[in-house]
C-alpha cells in the first residue's frame, strides 16, 4: 500500500453546525465547515469543494475502501438536513490530511473521504494525486 496511515493520537471536542448528506445510500453527518473530495461521473476532475458549497447541484464523491480495492464509484451527494448545534469529537489533523470516513461497520466499508483545512491541497486533483 502506498498510504501513510497517521495515528490518531489526539481528539479535540467542539460545538458546530452540522450537515446531514445522503451519498449513494449512506447517510453521513459532518462538520458544516469541512470540505468534501466531489467529482463528475467520469472522474475526469476531482476537487475539494466546502459542504457549504454544495447546495444540491447534483455533484458526486467517489467512495472506495481503500485497504481492499481501488476502484472508486461515484456517488451522488444531496443535502438531507443541516443542524445548528452539534457537539463533535474528531481527530487532530494535520493541514491538508484527508480524512477517510467509512460509510458503514461493515468489515470492508465504502469510504468518503473529507478534509478540514484545504489550505495546503491544490485546486484540481486525480485520481494518481490520492492513491499515491
Amino acid at each position: 500500500m502506498d498510504y501513510y496511515f497517521i495515528p490518531l493520537i489526539f481528539l479535540e471536542s467542539f460545538y458546530a453546525p452540522a450537515i446531514v448528506m445522503q451519498l449513494g445510500e449512506y447517510k453521513v453527518q459532518m462538520p458544516l465547515d469541512w470540505s468534501i473530495v466531489v467529482c463528475d461521473e467520469d472522474y475526469t476532475s476531482l476537487e475539494v469543494m466546502p459542504l457549504t458549497s454544495l447546495n444540491d447541484r447534483g455533484f458526486h464523491t467517489i467512495v472506495f475502501n481503500p485497504l481492499h480495492h481501488m476502484v472508486p464509484v461515484p456517488y451522488e451527494v444531496n443535502i438531507v438536513n443541516v443542524y445548528a448545534e452539534v457537539k463533535w469529537y474528531f481527530p487532530k489533523l494535520r493541514n491538508g490530511s484527508f480524512l477517510v470516513v467509512p460509510l458503514d461497520d461493515s468489515p470492508t466499508p465504502q469510504c468518503a473521504l473529507f478534509v478540514k483545512e484545504k489550505n495546503k491541497i491544490t485546486d484540481k486533483l486525480t485520481l494518481a494525486d490520492l492513491f499515491s
